[in-house]
């Protein structure tokens, strides 16, 4: 009987940010803000994964990738997490990543695998274009701070 009290207690006792879903992908783009900017239309919205990370692709009439969208909260050491992500995926393609200043808290861009990641608060956010033509920092940059913008907006 005592177990099962400091169990439940243990549990009541978990902040109510720890129990939050982290926004979900799919909600934070529309179709027609990414058919602005990209070269190929989106037709179709597809949950990839869902809890956290969340992730979303954007896919043509053809049902192949336009965009993929992840999005990931951490609740402690936000900028540690995000360094070490970006470290990790220059490692692994063996190339430097840039640092972009007009997008959330931090970011940065990695030409190699054409990703964007930033942070805005506590969540961490990759925005990575499947199309040749938008592979590029600033057709990224421009869905990722519409991404940012909607970020705001969530309720915590």
């Amino acid at each position: 009987m005592t177990m099962t009290r400091t169990v439940l207690l243990a549990f009541l006792a978990l902040p109510a940010a720890a129990l939050a879903a982290p926004p979900n992908a799919c909600d934070l783009l529309t179709q027609e803000e990414i058919n602005l900017v990209a070269e190929r239309k989106v037709e179709r919205v597809q949950p990839q994964k869902s809890g956290n990370p969340s992730e979303c692709g954007y896919l043509d009439a053809r049902k192949g990738a336009v965009l993929v969208l992840t999005v990931r909260e951490v609740q402690y050491a936000v900028m540690e997490e995000m360094n070490v992500e970006m470290q990790n995926l220059e490692k692994i393609y063996r190339a430097k990543s840039k640092p972009v200043d007009a997008v959330g808290d931090a970011a940065y861009w990695l030409p190699v695998n054409s990703q964007l990641g930033f942070r805005k608060g506590k969540t961490i956010v990759t925005v990575r274009f499947s199309t040749p033509k938008n592979q590029n920092a600033i057709d990224t940059a421009q869905v990722a701070r519409v991404v940012e913008a909607r970020l705001a907006n969530v309720p915590k």
